[in-house]
C-alpha cells in the first residue's frame, strides 16, 4: 500500500489469516507514499463544491472526488502506521489493521459511485494535507491524536452534513455512501481516543493531554466540521468535558465559512 504505485496496490487487502510480523526496517519507508502519475500527489489546490452548488450533479461527483483523496490517504497511513509502530501490543496493531480496511471500503464506494459520473480519481488534484502531518506523528498517541481524535473525528461532522445535504437535492445513493461512511468512523474515532485515553497521565484531563499531543499550527479546529454535532463524540467515548470544550473552540481561523449557506440550504441554525 505504500510502495505500490497503483489504485490495486492501495486497495490491496490480503483473505489469509494475519500474522503480526514485527522486522520491518521503518528506514526503509519513504517520506510520501508512491504513487502512479494518474494518482500523483499535487499541490495545485482543488476546492470542494459548496454546499449550495450541489444541486449540480457534476459538483455532487467533485464532493465524492474531494472526500476519496482523503480516503486514499487514510489508507496509506494506517499501513504507515501498522509499520512505524512495532512495539505496541498486537491487539492495538490489528485494529489499525481493521480501520485500515474499513477505509479501503470507503475509498471502494467512492470510486464505484464516481464511475457512474465518468470521473475518476485523479481527474482532479490530490492533495496531501495528512501527509504533511506525519513529522507531528511520531509517537501512536500522537497519530492517533491527529488521525483519529482529529480528522477522523471532523468527518463525523461532514459525513452528517453531506449525508443530509445529498438527501437534500435528491442523491439518495450519495447519501447512503456518507451513512456507511459515518457509522465506521465512529469505530475508528472511539479506538484512537480510547488507545490515547489509556496513556493519559494522572495529572492531566483528556482536553489537556489531547492539546499536549498536537502541535501548533494544528490546533483542535481541524478536530471538527464548520458545523459541529457534539452528540457524535460523546457517542464516539468522548467524556461530555471534551466534547464541550471541543465545541467551544476557536482560533483565528474559526467562523470563515458562510453560516448562511447551512441555513438555508439545510435549514440549520
Amino acid at each position: 500500500m505504500l510502495f505500490g504505485s497503483s489504485l490495486e496496490d492501495k486497495l490491496f487487502s490480503p483473505s489469509l489469516p494475519l500474522i503480526d510480523t514485527r522486522s520491518f526496517n521503518f528506514l526503509n519507508v519513504p517520506s510520501l507514499p508512491a504513487r502512479e502519475k494518474k494518482i500523483r500527489i499535487s499541490e495545485q489546490k482543488s476546492k470542494i463544491p459548496r454546499l449550495e452548488q450541489l444541486f449540480k450533479k457534476e459538483n455532487r461527483f467533485i464532493t465524492l472526488h474531494h472526500f476519496a483523496n482523503h480516503e486514499l490517504m487514510a489508507i496509506e497511513l494506517f499501513a504507515w502506521a501498522i509499520l512505524k509502530f512495532q512495539n505496541v501490543a498486537s491487539s492495538v496493531r490489528f485494529g489499525l489493521y481493521r480501520t485500515l480496511l474499513e477505509e479501503q471500503t470507503h475509498l471502494r464506494m467512492y470510486l464505484f459511485e464516481m464511475k457512474k459520473g465518468g470521473m475518476e480519481l485523479g481527474d482532479r488534484p490530490l492533495n496531501s494535507i495528512f501527509w504533511k502531518q506525519v513529522p507531528r506523528m511520531q509517537t501512536l498517541e500522537k497519530f492517533y491524536a491527529i488521525m483519529a481524535i482529529s480528522f477522523e473525528g471532523a468527518n463525523l461532522d461532514f459525513s452528517k452534513i453531506y449525508t443530509m445535504a445529498f438527501e437534500h437535492f435528491g442523491d439518495l445513493e450519495k447519501a447512503d455512501i456518507m451513512k456507511k461512511v459515518y457509522e465506521d468512523e465512529i469505530k475508528h474515532v472511539r479506538r484512537g481516543y480510547r488507545y490515547v485515553k489509556k496513556r493519559m497521565p494522572d495529572s492531566k484531563s483528556e482536553w489537556d493531554y489531547y492539546l499536549s499531543l498536537i502541535e501548533f499550527p494544528f490546533t483542535p479546529r481541524r478536530a471538527k466540521g464548520y458545523h459541529y454535532f457534539p452528540e457524535t463524540r460523546i457517542q464516539a467515548g468522548f467524556s461530555e468535558e471534551f466534547a464541550a470544550k471541543l465545541g467551544r473552540y476557536e482560533d483565528e481561523y474559526t467562523g470563515k465559512v458562510n453560516s448562511r449557506i447551512l441555513k438555508e440550504v439545510l435549514g440549520m441554525s
